[in-house]
């Protein structure tokens, strides 16, 4: 594993390097894989049976979990860039895959695989996500959705073009469209 520390205290991960996680139903982490554990500087078996959100870094409009959240429980993936923290305080920028899990066709669990966000993708979305929390701060979700839908559509794309256009090296099987629908956010 590469880290390396930056001024602002970011820890970057090797290109090739996968973190992976598995939470129940509930959102609980009950599998991680090693980088996962590494990067987030926890030890041994502690992030078991934890809230996923423990990761959940504070710079994150809360929008975007529940948009993740909404589509992974329709039972449909979803490509997200999000910013995380580490236990030691440090954060990462990460391009995650969330999948379902099934058994029987009925979901079990939830599959997240994570790289390191491309600087690009970063260095576009981290004004978005600062904008959307400002507006979660002094308004509420919904007007930073609302302002979500706005910026995407003054660029003329769908949530899961945007995607595609900031990390521009894959194709991405997911359904980010429902973005531009209204979600189903409890």
């Amino acid at each position: 594993m590469r880290k390396n520390r930056k001024k602002n205290r970011e820890v970057r991960c090797a290109t090739k390097q996968t973190l992976i996680s598995r939470t129940d139903l509930k959102g609980n982490i009950i599998y991680y894989n090693p980088t996962f554990q590494e990067v987030n500087g926890y030890r041994g078996i502690s992030l078991i049976n934890k809230p996923h959100n423990i990761v959940r870094h504070p710079d994150m409009p809360k929008i975007i979990f529940k948009i993740i959240w909404s589509i992974i429980k329709q039972g449909y993936p979803i490509q997200a860039i999000v910013k995380n923290k580490t236990n030691d305080g440090n954060y990462y920028w990460a391009m995650i895959d969330w999948r379902v899990q099934k058994d029987n066709n009925k979901i079990v669990s939830y599959l997240a695989h994570a790289q390191q966000a491309p600087d690009s993708a970063i260095k576009e979305i981290e004004p978005l996500y600062a904008e959307m929390l400002k507006i979660e701060k002094e308004h509420d979700s919904e007007r930073a959705l609302a302002y979500l839908h706005a910026y995407l559509d003054n660029k003329g794309v769908t949530y899961n073009q945007y995607i595609k256009k900031l990390t521009k090296h894959r194709e991405l099987k997911c359904l980010c469209d429902f973005i531009k629908h209204k979600l189903l956010i409890n």
